[in-house]
């Protein structure tokens, strides 16, 4: 018969313990977040995407300007892809390197690098034979907020390095 550990004041967490798991689970559920706007970007659910942004959320785009509130951010998503809005995956976001740092109880900042490919081009034709499937390499900087125990992004700014640079004035490579 397996014996069955049971709490005692010696294998309790710590308070400090229990914060770092508090983290943790907070930390993962952002980057979650993250993936849910890259998935519903990709697969044209537009409206399933605002659903990750707090309402008033900002959207700095470099060269694209700022998407202020989700009524503008939605219709400017529908706009860019008036071409593509029943065509999936015709450019997949991949996220990685997402650094996130829990900065109050509701609040928390994020760095994520961006490859975006496309598997067709913007208007729906194909691809031309030995073109670069690349479209960009960008850095998202954003700032998230929990609201009624859901984490939102509130602010996301888009720093782009590749094929042109358009990066923020006050860009920093400092993060942590």
């Amino acid at each position: 018969m397996e014996k069955k550990e049971i709490m005692t004041d010696e294998n309790q967490l710590s308070s400090e313990e229990i914060k770092k798991l508090r983290n943790l689970i907070d930390t993962e559920e952002i980057k979650k977040l993250r993936l849910k706007y890259s998935y519903h970007m990709d697969a044209r659910e537009l409206d399933d995407l605002m659903d990750v942004f707090a309402d008033g959320a900002v959207c700095g785009y470099g060269p694209y300007g700022d998407w202020e509130g989700k009524e503008t951010i939605y219709n400017n998503y529908k706009e860019t892809f008036k071409d593509t809005i029943n065509t999936p995956f015709v450019s997949m976001h991949v996220n990685t390197n997402h650094l996130v740092e829990i900065t109050g109880p509701d609040t928390a900042k994020g760095r994520v690098y961006l490859l975006d490919v496309i598997t067709k081009n913007m208007d729906g034709s194909d691809i031309e034979e030995g073109k670069s499937n690349f479209l960009w390499f960008a850095l998202y900087d954003e700032e998230y907020v929990k609201i009624n125990g859901e984490w939102k992004v509130k602010r996301m700014d888009l720093h782009f390095f590749w094929p042109e640079r358009h990066i923020a004035e006050d860009f920093s490579t400092k993060f942590l």
